[in-house]
């Protein structure tokens, strides 16, 4: 175990200790018992006779040596003990409890005799109270502690560094905890408040009274009542139609600007404007080269409609006066834009734009009208003439030519501008080549034997591609011994074709598909070994099937292009099927007799022998409320125009060695080919009037 350190003794600190024990006694322990004293001090001897004392009995009572002070009080609890023995045992309780207050008293009357005799005698039981109590002390009293104290500083200093380092230690410096207030909770001051406001006549009847005041002055008071509003979110609109002052049509791209707020007028000159905020605000319409309109205007909860606005011109006018390149007539709605200045053209074609003065540079206009072509005019600033300007299809035309030695597919616009190869030739074409675009001219369908495929015997496969006129790419659908082009429906693509590699007797040796690009789904509507009649009558396919096939079964039968709705017509053998008007066709049977079909009938009925043996091949329009056929006259080919739902033919032109129709530009434009000695080319004229244009001299293909 390991020794104690060695603890340093401060001999200030002794004397100090020494010092305090002299004048209060020895200390005591936390514990309340007095610690013994030590052999050496002046009160050991005295201790151990006040203690033998206590151990006498009961009735000896302990001597105090004084002549001063009265012996009834010193021997009183003696006397009381005595008593409490001749007492019955029921107080021994309280004798005992008294014996031991009477050892306490000997034994500190004995200690303080010890120490101070001289004290003990003038502090007796009887003069005790007395001495504490006398005026003055008595002339023989020294005070010992300042003597001592006077004769050692050191001991002095010493004692209160000692009280302030004890006092220092047992008196932190805590900071003050504030003091908890209970509040009351919101509702309880809440329902205080409605009981004191409710129980008070004259704050009950002056807040209502005060309450209607306000709501008179919001509802009465406009700006006020804005100002609320608006504090509550609440805005207002308004709506404009803007016209331009030169010719009274709507003025498009006009700024309409209220309270922060602005936006622009659509194509027919109109705007709204909302989140403006309630009371007067100031309304500014202006548009680059026109002048500036300016209103206050009260705007309330309701839409504030400004009517018609009017711009007057303030910059250059420029006037164009647009038409048709094909029939001549004027194009209404043409939209000019210069920047932010635009215009339109009205009924007549009649343009005017006001745009920035630029004594620099020529004024750039685009004339954009949906169905055709955007062109891009230029002008001079001081141009004060009128310029006349055809607008030209949007579509282009699409046909096969050999002048690069190969048969290429061209397209280019039907002015002959951008004139370009859409699908160059690889020189295994032959001239069964042909091309079929589509309605809205983004596809063309193309069927030749450009690829490098051949069937068993060596001949060449004909391909069907789709190509995009925009990018040029072309697709592959199949390859077949031949491919027919039947026409385009929409997005469907109708065609027959025989397959390759298959017998003269094979019931599936030529099909007719229905390929929808829309949705990328194939339809096959009829197979047969040979078809001996095929018409494309709207969205239906009217088909005969031949009898050289003794295990087919004739029929004259109709299918829907999706493949629904198919239905046997007729069924016995067709020796030719010939279409006689748009709604009629008749075909003969081997009796020679001849039969009638309606379209739209359930059956054909017997009639008469055709007088003319010839088919018309019907080409319907995009839309599909008209329909264009050629009508050969005294060698000359006439164009006729025929009303679906009006049943009428109308003859748009004449010309020699029209051969057919091959296609629509667009609902207006009929694409025809002529082909004689003197030339095979393309023509195009409009439903609408005005004469035949050539499009391109072209290759004589394989068109119906």
């Amino acid at each position: 175990m390991a020794d104690k350190p060695e603890q340093k003794t401060d001999v200030e600190q002794a004397k100090a200790e020494k010092h305090v024990e002299k004048i209060m006694g020895p200390a005591q322990s936390v514990d309340g018992e007095k610690p013994e004293p030590s052999s050496d001090s002046p009160l050991f001897a005295q201790e151990t006779e006040v203690t033998e004392t206590t151990e006498a009995p009961a009735d000896t009572a302990p001597e105090v040596p004084s002549d001063d002070t009265p012996k009834e009080e010193a021997v009183e609890p003696a006397e009381d003990a005595a008593e409490t023995e001749d007492s019955d045992s029921d107080s021994s309780v309280a004798a005992a409890a008294a014996a031991a207050n009477a050892e306490l008293e000997a034994q500190m009357a004995g200690s303080v005799t010890a120490e101070m005799p001289e004290v003990a005698e003038e502090n007796m039981p009887g003069t005790m109270n007395e001495d504490l109590d006398m005026a003055k002390p008595p002339e023989d009293f020294s005070n010992t502690v300042e003597a001592d104290v006077a004769e050692s500083p050191e001991t002095d200093q010493a004692v209160d560094d000692i009280l302030r380092t004890d006092a220092d230690a047992s008196l932190p410096d805590t900071k003050e905890e504030d003091a908890v207030v209970m509040k009351a909770s919101l509702w309880e001051r809440t329902k205080n408040g409605w009981a004191n406001w409710w129980s008070n006549p004259w704050k009950r009847y002056g807040t209502l009274a005060a309450l209607l005041v306000l709501l008179l002055v919001i509802f009465l008071v406009a700006p006020v009542r804005a100002m609320v509003l608006n504090a509550f979110g609440v805005r207002s609109s308004v709506t404009v139609s803007v016209l331009d002052g030169a010719n009274n049509l709507p003025l498009q791209n006009a700024v309409i600007e209220v309270d922060g707020v602005s936006t622009k007028t659509n194509a027919d000159g109109k705007a709204t404007l909302k989140g403006i905020h309630l009371g007067k605000q100031d309304v500014e319409v202006k548009k680059i080269a026109f002048t500036t309109y300016k209103k206050e205007v009260d705007f309330g909860m309701r839409i504030v409609d400004l009517g018609e606005v009017t711009l007057k011109p303030a910059g250059v006018q420029l006037t164009y006066v647009f038409s048709d390149y094909l029939s001549g007539k004027p194009v209404q709605d043409v939209e000019l834009q210069s920047g932010e200045s635009t215009a339109k053209s009205d009924k007549n074609g009649k343009a005017i734009i006001t745009v920035q003065p630029d004594d620099t540079n020529d004024i750039k206009i685009s004339a954009k009208k949906k169905g055709y072509r955007t062109d891009e005019l230029s002008a001079p600033a001081d141009l004060t003439a009128t310029t006349q300007h055809q607008l030209v299809s949007g579509n282009k035309a699409v046909f096969v030519s050999k002048e690069s030695g190969t048969y290429d597919i061209y397209k280019m616009y039907i002015d002959g501008t951008d004139r370009e190869v859409l699908l160059a030739g690889t020189g295994r074409e032959n001239q069964a080549t042909t091309a079929l675009p589509s309605p809205n001219g983004g596809k063309v369908a193309v069927a030749s034997t450009r690829d490098d495929k051949r069937n068993a015997d060596g001949y060449l496969l004909t391909a069907l591609n789709v190509v995009d006129t925009e990018t040029g790419e072309a697709t592959n659908i199949e390859y077949a011994e031949q491919i027919t082009l039947l026409g385009w429906r929409g997005e469907t693509l109708v065609y027959e074709q025989t397959v390759a590699g298959t017998s003269a007797a094979n019931p599936s040796r030529q099909k007719i598909i229905a390929y929808d690009f829309a949705d990328n789904k194939r339809f096959q509507l009829a197979n047969a070994n040979y078809f001996t009649g095929v018409q494309l009558v709207g969205d239906v396919l009217y088909y005969t099937v031949s009898s050289n096939d003794p295990n087919a079964k004739v029929t004259f039968a109709r299918v829907n292009i999706d493949g629904t709705n198919k239905k046997t017509l007729y069924t016995d053998t067709i020796w030719t099927l010939l279409r006689t008007a748009y709604d009629k066709m008749k075909f003969q049977a081997p009796d020679n007799s001849w039969y009638e079909y309606t379209i739209g009938s359930s059956s054909p009925t017997k009639s008469t022998p055709v007088s003319d043996w010839s088919s018309r091949y019907y080409v319907d329009a995009p839309t599909s409320k008209l329909s264009a056929w050629v009508d050969v006259r005294d060698n000359n080919g006439v164009l006729m125009r025929y009303d679906i739902a009006g049943n009428k033919d109308t003859e748009l032109t004449t010309q020699r060695d029209m051969q057919s129709v091959v296609y629509w530009l667009n609902d207006t434009d009929v694409v025809y080919r002529v082909a004689g000695s003197r030339e095979v080319a393309d023509y195009v004229v409009s439903v609408n009037g005005g004469a035949p244009k050539k499009i391109s001299d072209v290759t004589l293909s394989g068109i119906r």
